[in-house]
């Protein structure tokens, strides 16, 4: 899990004081092995590379780092599915050999 999406996602919708008790939350099922935050140095390199790859995607905009590193960090522990409503990942395409990120809730 990158503590990223989430918090953005709540953040938009309903608010900081939401996207905290999220935080939290995760922070808890950290602490109990429920959940995984990666470390993301070990992907820096690769995330850096999907978004110069994608610098002129949407117009110019590019993925930004966020989406990168959410692809390598796919890429790394072999995943297509990503949580997410970026729909920057559909530019993008995971890099495990899969044709296409399922990104949930839309792809369920």
């Amino acid at each position: 899990m990158v503590p990223a999406e989430p918090d953005c996602l709540i953040s938009e919708r309903g608010g900081a004081h939401k996207a905290l008790a999220a935080a939290r939350f995760i922070e808890r099922h950290t602490a109990t092995r429920r959940f995984e935050v990666p470390p993301v140095a070990a992907h820096l390199s690769t995330a850096i590379a999907v978004a110069e790859g994608h610098a002129d995607a949407d117009g110019g905009e590019g993925v930004g780092m966020t989406v990168a590193m959410n692809v390598a960090l796919a890429a790394a522990y072999g995943t297509e599915v990503l949580f997410t409503t970026d729909r920057r990942f559909r530019m993008t395409g995971p890099l495990t050999g899969h044709e296409a990120f399922r990104l949930l809730p839309d792809d369920l």
